[in-house]
């Protein structure tokens, strides 16, 4: 779902593409952690917006958050994203059909901007990110802070 603020999608075209796809390891590492602990789930990445600045070449770390948030707490936890119901229903009807092991929920979120996206047929699945991840932790701890819920 892309929002139709053209802040949101920068000066360059459309910012989210190059982030998820320079961070997608890290976004799988998420995912299948927080599967492993909690069952199905959406991970939250919350982004900075030096991410959308003109002078970002996506060469640079873009710096952002995520945390994961199961199932059975998205009504409570996603609250605070002031998303409405319509968006809350198409959210938790992903997460009830995606697949854990070959999918991912992911909510991006920059200050008031929330975009939803359901990623399939991936090159790297979640197991696959959790483990080269774990293996090389040093790489990928600069840039993410993961918690969850």
């Amino acid at each position: 779902m892309k929002l139709k603020d053209s802040d949101w999608q920068g000066n360059f075209g459309y910012w989210q593409k190059s982030f998820i796809h320079n961070n997608l390891m890290m976004i799988g590492y998420a995912a299948w952690r927080g599967f492993l602990q909690h069952g199905r789930g959406v991970v939250i990445c919350e982004v900075d917006r030096q991410a959308i600045a003109p002078s970002n070449t996506g060469l640079t770390v873009t710096p952002f958050q995520s945390q994961f948030i199961a199932e059975q707490e998205l009504v409570t936890s996603i609250q605070a994203f002031s998303l409405d119901q319509e968006l809350i229903s198409v959210l938790a009807q992903a997460i009830g059909n995606y697949a854990p092991d070959r999918e991912i929920v992911l909510l991006m979120k920059m200050e008031e901007h929330i975009e939803i996206n359901l990623f399939q047929n991936l090159k790297i699945f979640p197991p696959d990110c959790y483990s080269q991840v774990s293996r090389r932790w040093e790489e990928f701890q600069p840039c993410l802070e993961t918690q969850t819920r």
